[in-house]
This record gives structure tokens, sequence and C-alpha cells, in this order.
């Protein structure tokens, strides 16, 4: 829906009350949200002070996600955090400006891999591939391998992977850069994560948004008076903050 319009309708809704607080559904995916994170994770801190900055306090319910989803749809919450886009949530939900952007990166050990680096596809030719089971890396990946030009070794799991990447048994690593880094500082000894890297070519990168209900009645209005503080972090700076401190592991702490 265009933005303008979007503005104008709201503009006919009735007017929210200043400091009244939102009530927003999610869910436990550290350290995005959680209720034992600091500012309960980075995504619930960035849709907090977007808020914050347009005199509304924030009230986080952390559910199990179907829930999160299906209770918002309902318009039993304003909102729900974090979702990356689909054609069937669109059917029920607004979805406002990007709030985050999960990226797929590949980990590998500096000390055996000294020299990697890629730019496309096809010069992945030879390395071993780990991959966690049922884990999507992105679309040339996936049709390079159905084309016989990358071999995956597949495990159950992204631990698993990182113990293999560290013994040489795998080359490098797909994974969101975020669980990589969380992973690493939180399941081995705090000098292995200065033995792996990733490189800074994104594999994949995917817009994650806060979802307003579309049966709720001042969800236009909502989603407004988000995306205008949300404007206001990026623009002074403050989200960069917020992504540095996401990477140094801050959110986990």
């Amino acid at each position: 829906m265009n933005k303008i319009l979007l503005f104008l309708i709201a503009l006919m809704l009735p007017s929210l009350s200043q400091g009244e607080t939102i009530r927003i559904a999610t869910g436990e995916f550290i350290p995005y949200c959680s209720s034992s994170s600091k500012h309960q994770g980075f995504a619930s801190h960035v849709v907090s002070e977007a808020f914050a900055r347009q005199g509304h306090e924030v009230e986080f319910d952390f559910l199990p996600w179907k829930r999160a989803l299906v209770q918002t749809q309902n318009a039993d919450y304003d909102a729900t955090s974090w979702w990356s886009y689909s054609d069937e949530r669109a059917k029920d939900h607004y979805y406002s400006d990007e709030l985050l952007e999960s990226r797929l990166h590949f980990f590998y050990v500096k000390g055996l891999l000294p020299d990697f680096d890629w730019k496309e596809v096809n010069d992945l030719n030879g390395f071993r591939i780990g991959l966690s089971r049922g884990y999507y890396t992105s679309d040339a990946l996936e049709s390079a391998r159905k084309a016989g030009k990358v071999k995956f070794e597949i495990v159950n799991d992204d631990e698993q992977n990182f113990r293999r990447l560290l013994r040489g048994r795998i080359d490098i690593f797909p994974i969101n850069v975020v669980t990589g880094l969380e992973l690493l500082r939180t399941k081995f000894a705090p000098n292995v994560i200065h033995q792996v890297t990733y490189h800074p070519r994104p594999l994949s990168s995917r817009p994650g948004f806060l979802l307003f209900p579309k049966a709720g009645k001042r969800s236009l209005e909502l989603m407004a008076i988000f995306n205008t503080g949300l404007k206001s972090l990026r623009e002074d700076g403050t989200y960069e903050k917020m992504v540095d401190d996401l990477l140094s592991g801050y959110y986990s702490q």
C-alpha cells in the first residue's frame, strides 16, 4: 500500500493518547528478543526506543511464536516483533519499515584458511561447506548445489558445525552472523572466538519487520508512529550504535 495513502488513512483514525502503552507480542530468540536479555534483546530495544521518541511506552509479552502471531492477527496485541515477509502473513498484517536485517555470512578459521575470499558462488567450488539440517542458505547456493557445483556436508545443528570447522573437517560454514557470534561466545572457550572470523560479504540478507494487525482499529496510526521513531533512530546514529552493540554481544549479557 502506498505510504502516502497509509498516512492519510491514519490521519482519519482516532488519535492515540500521548503516553499510552503499546502491547507487543514476541518470542524468545536470543539476542534479538528475550525476556532475559538486556533491554529484552536488540529488536525489542529498537522498538521500545522508536516508540519512546514518539512519547509511548512498550510492554512485551513473550509467547510461543505461532501464538504471538495468531493473537496479534486477532488484534489481542497492538503488534508483533519481529518477522520476515511472507505473502501469508501479509494477508492479515501491515508491515512496518525495515526493523532489522538478518544476514548470512561464511564463518571460517583464520589459521586454517587465511586467504579465504569469494565474490560469486562459483568461487566456492572445492570448499567443504558445512550446513545445519533444515537450514536454507540462498537461491544461488541452492541452485549451485543442485547442479553439482558445490557440495554440502550436513549435520544436525550449528554448534556441531562450528566444532567441525575448528577441527578442520569443513572449510566454511554459512550462518546468521549474529547467531554465529552468539554461539561462539556462549558455547565455546573464550579464546575460540578469536580463532574464527566471517567473510564481510553476506551470502544472503533478509529484512525483518514489526507487524501490525489489519483487524486493529489503530494499527495504521501505530505503524506511522513507529516508522517515524525508527527513522529518527537511524538518522542520528543511534540505530547504528545498537547494531554495533548487537555484534559485540551486549544484548547477550
